[in-house]
C-alpha cells in the first residue's frame, strides 16, 4: 500500500480526528469510540504500512465492546478517509476476522445480522410492511421496486465457512455503499434485497449500477466467493407482503 498522506498530523491528533470524524458519520456512543487497538491501526495506515493484523486486532477489540460490524467497518472506512486513501479489501477482511472469532461477541440483535451486517430477512420484511402500510417512507415517490443482488457462486458446505464469511462481508459492504440508508435492505446466504422507488428517475438504477461495478471488482479478486456478473434483478413490488415474501422465499431457492 503506498504511503498515507496525513498532513503535518502527528499519530495522537490523528486519532483524534479520526474520532469526531467517525462520531459525525453516526457513531453510537462517542464515549465507546477510544480503544488501544486504534493506535497501532492508525500508525499503520498514517505511515502505509501492512494494516492487516492492527485492523484484526480492532476488529476483536469492537466485538468486545458490542460494536456491530457495519458501524466498525464504517470506523475503519473513516480513517482510510481522512488519510486520502483507497481501504484494501484485505483489511476488510481482517477486521471482520477479528470481529467474527471473538469469544464474546456483540448483542444477539447484531449477531443475528451475521458478517454482512444487514438485516435478515424477517426484519426487511417488517419494514416492508410499514412501507406498504405509509408509516415509514423509502423518501422518494414513484412505485414500488425489489431489487435482488444474488452473489452465490455455487454451493458453500460447512467446510467452507471462511469463504461463506468473506462472501458475506463484501456483499454486505457493496449493497450499503450502493444504496445508503434510505432503503429498506435484507441479507440472506448469498442474497440481498433492497426496497426502493422508481423516482427520482434514475435513482435506483443508479444504485444497481454502483452494486454491479463494486461486486464486478470485487468478483475479479474473488472469484471461488461471489458470481461473476453478478445476478442483479429489478422487478416492481406485489401488493401485498405475502407475495413479497413468496418473491424472496424464491430468490433463495433458486
Amino acid at each position: 500500500m503506498n504511503k498515507a498522506p496525513a498532513g503535518d498530523d502527528g499519530l495522537g491528533t490523528l486519532c483524534a480526528r479520526w474520532r469526531r470524524h467517525t462520531v459525525a458519520e453516526g457513531w453510537r456512543v462517542p464515549e465507546d469510540w477510544s480503544s488501544p487497538a486504534v493506535v497501532p491501526f492508525a500508525y499503520a495506515v498514517m505511515h502505509g504500512l501492512p494494516a492487516e493484523a492492527p485492523a484484526q486486532a480492532l476488529g476483536t477489540a469492537r466485538a468486545l465492546a458490542d460494536v456491530g460490524i457495519t458501524e466498525g467497518l464504517r470506523d475503519v472506512g473513516a480513517l482510510y478517509d481522512l488519510c486520502r486513501a483507497s481501504m484494501p479489501v484485505s483489511v476488510t477482511l481482517a477486521f471482520a476476522a477479528g470481529w467474527e472469532t471473538t469469544d464474546t461477541g456483540p448483542d444477539p440483535q447484531i449477531a443475528a445480522r451475521g458478517m454482512s451486517g444487514l438485516p435478515q430477512h424477517a426484519e426487511f420484511l417488517a419494514r416492508a410492511a410499514d412501507v406498504f402500510a405509509g408509516i415509514e417512507s423509502t423518501r422518494e415517490g414513484g412505485s414500488l421496486v425489489l431489487v435482488t443482488i444474488d452473489g452465490r457462486v455455487g454451493r458453500i458446505g460447512s467446510a467452507g465457512r471462511l469463504a461463506r464469511w468473506k462472501r458475506d462481508v463484501l456483499l454486505g459492504e457493496a449493497v450499503r455503499l450502493s444504496f445508503g440508508e434510505d432503503y429498506p435492505t435484507g441479507y440472506r446466504d448469498g442474497v440481498a434485497v433492497a426496497l426502493g422507488r422508481s423516482e427520482p428517475a434514475g435513482r435506483v438504477l443508479a444504485s444497481v449500477a454502483r452494486a454491479r461495478a463494486t461486486l464486478s471488482s470485487l468478483a475479479r479478486e474473488n472469484p471461488s466467493i461471489l458470481r461473476a456478473p453478478v445476478r442483479i434483478t429489478v422487478r416492481p413490488l406485489p401488493d401485498d407482503l405475502d407475495t413479497l415474501r413468496g418473491l424472496i422465499t424464491a430468490d433463495d431457492a433458486a
